[in-house]
């Protein structure tokens, strides 16, 4: 399913069709900036702390590298789309395989729960940009926090959220 962009009537859409390249993209990114320990310590204590999905927070950060301009509408889709994944898929796996990770007698359960964790963030990384089908470019440079203003609309009531959100978008 394809957002439809904020055009005005009689005005052409230049959005890109989203290909397995541009799918792919968003996972590499995501591969890319989980290399820097302290990005992932501040996703994970935002996904922790603040059930925010890593997955919203990356395709955020993907979108405004990418110059794409924030777009509540496309911004609602994605989150529902990746909040009830998460909620119903990610979640519960990351708990179990927690807990096997503090069971010395679970190492290879533990390894083959992460690794189907690991193959649903794929599925979702690779999924949420058919969502994206149809944004314009900004024509500038996109402010990351305008994009995670969108997808977790949550931030602006939680100062503990914003703060963690901000020093995100610093690394």
């Amino acid at each position: 399913m394809a957002c439809s962009s904020t055009n005005l009537p009689g005005e052409v859409n230049q959005g890109m069709p989203v290909n397995d390249e541009m799918k792919a993209d968003l996972w590499r990114f995501a591969l890319g900036r989980w290399q820097d320990k302290r990005f992932e310590k501040a996703c994970l204590h935002l996904q922790d702390d603040y059930q925010v999905p890593v997955s919203l927070l990356l395709c955020g950060l993907w979108l405004a590298a990418s110059g794409k301009q924030p777009d509540a509408r496309t911004g609602r889709r994605l989150a529902e789309l990746a909040e009830p994944f998460e909620a119903d898929y990610l979640r519960p796996l990351r708990q179990v395989r927690r807990k096997a990770a503090q069971d010395e007698r679970l190492p290879e359960f533990k390894r083959q729960l992460q690794q189907v964790e690991l193959e649903g963030e794929r599925w979702l990384l690779t999924t949420l940009p058919s969502l994206c089908e149809n944004l314009l470019p900004a024509g500038k440079p996109v402010d990351a926090m305008g994009w995670l203003l969108v997808l977790v609309p949550e931030t602006a009531q939680c100062e503990g959220l914003q703060k963690s959100l901000n020093d995100l978008v610093a690394l």
